[in-house]
């Protein structure tokens, strides 16, 4: 069952309307059974350049039906951003229930390439973060690849900072290394950056 404290705050907080920086109105919700196949949708949208470096292998449909299979609602929750009734991004808080990083969640965003540079990439992690903040984690960690310049800007305007870099830690799906970045921002006494507009 889901952790109580995460269920009351999505459920006192989503669905909640944003506005992004060119005036387009969006709704950041939680997923839903009901979203499947236009998540589905919304991964082919993302170019297979970003998708081979998604921590889940999301290439193709039956992945993206694997994935939405194994979410385990006790340590994951995965919120949408939509645009109408069509999903734009999406943005997941992992965390362990147990152990000794049960106070660290993970973070991991996904935007559709025609809503990037509008600050969806923004308010999706800023809705992770309060997320964390309301489920009583203490600090957030962000994994991306080294030479991808804009997570790590969105990131960095968030707040987060660079903990590691680990040499050849990622091997895509053509067998090019790729370093590693962990960016982390401590929840509980963070204050996120406004974004400008």
């Amino acid at each position: 069952m889901a952790d109580e404290r995460v269920a009351n705050y999505l459920f006192s907080a989503y669905p909640k309307n944003i506005r992004l920086s060119d005036g387009t109105s969006a709704t950041l919700r939680s997923l839903i059974p009901q979203d499947r196949a236009e998540i589905g949708d919304f991964f082919e949208r993302v170019p297979e350049d970003d998708r081979v470096f998604l921590k889940e292998d999301l290439i193709n449909r039956y992945e993206v039906e694997v994935w939405l299979d194994g979410i385990d609602i006790d340590r994951e929750t995965v919120l949408v951003a939509l645009v109408g009734n069509r999903i734009v991004g999406t943005a997941v808080l992992q965390r362990q229930r147990h152990g000794w990083s049960r106070h660290v969640g993970e973070i991991r965003i996904v935007a559709d390439p025609m809503f990037r540079r509008r600050g969806l990439g923004h308010a999706l992690a800023d809705a992770i973060v309060d997320l964390a903040q309301n489920s009583g984690l203490e600090k957030l960690l962000a994994e991306m690849v080294s030479d991808r310049a804009e997570p790590i800007r969105v990131f960095k305007r968030l707040g987060f900072k660079t903990e590691a870099t680990f040499n050849d830690q990622i091997k895509d799906r053509h067998g090019n290394s790729h370093d590693l970045l962990v960016m982390a921002l401590y929840v509980q006494s963070s204050n996120i950056q406004p974004m400008n507009r």
